[in-house]
């Protein structure tokens, strides 16, 4: 399955809108050269600069959260437990400083979840039996 890349979305929201690269870069107050930089996934637009794009390209389906995913790989809802949870930065940022492959990580950390729900079903069949 091939990943789209946030660049390649906001050129195929561009042209299904008829827009030139010039024409939507003066409509956001860029330039053109920069505009080209984010479509080619040089260069990440701002929180403020996707915004805008997404007001630019509505018509034709753009929205912020769905850009939004593209160019983070989080989902709103992640991106709000991490800055609402306390640790949970922490918890990412060791992660990250782990190297390890994140598949790995959810593998292991089901694994723990699993023996955990084991041992819970386990000491209240024993409290049953009393």
């Amino acid at each position: 399955m091939h990943q789209t890349h946030l660049g390649e979305e906001i050129r195929r929201l561009r042209l299904l809108a008829g827009l030139t690269l010039r024409g939507l870069a003066a409509d956001l107050g860029i330039s053109a050269a920069h505009l080209s930089d984010i479509e080619h996934n040089r260069r990440r637009p701002s929180e403020n600069l996707l915004r805008r794009i997404t007001h630019e390209l509505r018509d034709v389906g753009a929205t912020f959260e769905s850009l939004e995913r593209l160019a983070t790989g989080i989902d709103p809802e992640a991106r709000e437990w991490v800055t609402s949870t306390p640790g949970a930065r922490a918890v990412l940022r060791r992660v990250v400083e782990s190297g390890l492959d994140p598949e790995d990580l959810l593998r292991t950390l089901e694994r723990i979840i699993a023996r955990k729900r084991k041992g819970k079903s386990r000491k209240a069949a024993s409290r049953g039996g009393d």
